[in-house]
């Protein structure tokens, strides 16, 4: 009776830690081919957006991101993170996640975050950024900025 109880523990932990090894290893697979595509496209879309222009923004994020947004919010909010002044240099962006899912407005959609770690002329911040994945190409679908050249 206890050998069976311990054969099972044993499959049990096992099909536990092939689980986790398969997570990992579509994780490594799902990141080496963002590599080629989303991280170029953050080291052109982080210097651009940093000049916190909204007209020239605009044009990265998804369209979507306006429907509930107004223009003289986001340009508030673009004047907020020009606090931080004017982009200095970045690492290199880090992989957190991807994430696919569909909703009923916009369909089938896959969503690639990463974190970056820039320098401004008035200090460092934290960059979360979300990607839309549209097949060849991406467009902002979440800009986090979390700097504490923002507390005052």
């Amino acid at each position: 009776m206890f050998k069976k109880i311990l054969k099972w523990f044993g499959v049990i932990l096992l099909g536990i830690i092939l689980l986790f090894i398969l997570v990992a290893v579509y994780t490594g697979y799902k990141q080496s081919g963002y590599k080629e595509t989303a991280v170029p496209y953050i080291k052109e879309v982080i210097p651009a957006i940093s000049e916190w222009d909204t007209e020239k923004a605009k044009q990265f994020f998804v369209p979507s991101t306006f429907d509930n947004v107004s223009q003289d919010d986001f340009e508030k909010l673009f004047r907020f993170f020009s606090k931080l002044g004017s982009l200095k240099s970045m690492d290199e962006p880090v992989f957190n996640q991807v994430q696919a899912g569909a909703t009923i407005q916009e369909g089938a959609n896959t969503i690639v975050t990463y974190t970056v770690l820039a320098h401004y002329e008035n200090g460092d911040a934290q960059i979360t950024i979300r990607l839309l994945d549209l097949g060849g190409s991406f467009e902002v679908y979440y800009f986090n900025v979390n700097s504490t050249v923002f507390i005052e």
